[in-house]
């Protein structure tokens, strides 16, 4: 089982707080998610570009060091460069020097999963390529993920914009994205709502991120004729789980480390761990099987949420996107914010 990750690649230069002072680290969200597939123990390849610069050389070694091969690099004229400012509540701010035009072919051969977005997706002339990417992946019985993960500075036209992501919904079986991204595609219309529109354009699973309130999912299939309960009981199609409460000290790479998170549970052909449940799943935890194959069920999905969920938690507590291991993952309490060793400790 291979995961193909493609998109933008960019060295973050984060400022410290008060400062103009930039520590130069790697970032761009679909290379965060690989990066944190593979921390998980996932085969992954990342399809992207770099240029032969410093900084260039920064993202080829940051995806050696993390076993992720660079042969599916393209070469551009230069880095992609995010300047990030990290606020006081730990959230971040970025300004883009950036290009995108992912002309080399990309190969689908063994990949189990294709997962994308971002400004991948949004940015002339890269993107027309790889949404033909994603239409190609789709025909071939390749699960399609993506997350819009929106940079309104580099978004262009709103309602241009609007449409490239709902075409990139349709052509999508998985897909993931932030509440803030909702409110900028669609000022004032609740989250839910949008999930549930979403999840009828032709993905099975819609899952909108929401920070600190944690993480809900439309599961298309299950949906009753209303579409919503309110309660988040897994068995309605909707279902809802809870951040743990960590001491945040960013949140770069949170939202994408949630996205590996979820992605690798949902593909995860073992039960899950009981550490995450205080006890077993229910019987039909794993009916159908995980993906690509299996069907979704609301017992696989809330343990993607919770698991993903997680992740991101473990990746607020560190500078930057560091993502966790699956031990690291697999320990942590969803209850207390802490590992089951810590928990003894307080």
């Amino acid at each position: 089982m291979t995961f193909l990750v493609t998109g933008e690649s960019l060295v973050d230069l984060i400022g410290a707080p008060g400062s103009w002072t930039f520590t130069a680290v790697p970032g761009g969200s679909p290379l965060n998610v690989a990066v944190a597939l593979a921390a998980l123990g996932r085969p992954v390849r990342f399809a992207g570009e770099t240029g032969d610069d410093f900084f260039g050389g920064l993202l080829r070694d940051h995806l050696t060091r993390h076993g992720i091969g660079t042969g599916d690099l393209a070469p551009a004229a230069s880095t992609g460069l995010a300047f990030a400012r990290v606020g006081a509540d730990g959230s971040a701010s970025y300004d883009f020097r950036f290009e995108w035009r992912l002309s080399a072919p990309v190969a689908l051969d063994g990949v189990t999963c294709l997962h994308t977005g971002s400004l991948a997706t949004l940015v002339a002339p890269g993107g027309d390529h790889v949404r033909a990417l994603m239409r190609a992946a789709k025909a071939a019985g390749v699960t399609v993920s993506y997350d819009p993960n929106i940079r309104p500075s580099l978004a262009g036209d709103h309602s241009a914009a609007v449409a490239l992501v709902e075409e990139c919904v349709r052509l999508s079986r998985l897909v993931k994205v932030s509440a803030e991204d909702l409110d900028w595609l669609y000022p004032g219309e609740p989250g839910l709502d949008v999930a549930r529109r979403w999840a009828g354009l032709g993905p099975e699973l819609v899952v909108v991120t929401r920070g600190g309130d944690g993480a809900t999912a439309v599961l298309r299939d299950w949906l009753s004729d209303d579409g919503i309960s309110g309660d988040g009981v897994p068995g309605d199609g909707v279902i809802t789980c809870p951040a743990p409460a960590v001491e945040v000290v960013d949140t770069v790479g949170a939202g994408d480390t949630f996205t590996a998170a979820y992605l690798d549970a949902l593909h995860d052909d073992a039960l899950p761990d009981d550490a995450l449940h205080g006890g077993p799943l229910p019987d039909d935890a794993l009916h159908g099987g995980p993906l690509p194959d299996g069907a979704l069920t609301p017992a696989r999905v809330a343990e993607a949420l919770r698991r993903g969920c997680a992740a991101a938690a473990i990746v607020c507590t560190r500078a930057g996107a560091v993502p966790p291991t699956r031990a690291e993952v697999n320990s942590f309490s969803l209850g207390t914010g802490l590992s089951r060793a810590e928990e003894g400790h307080t």
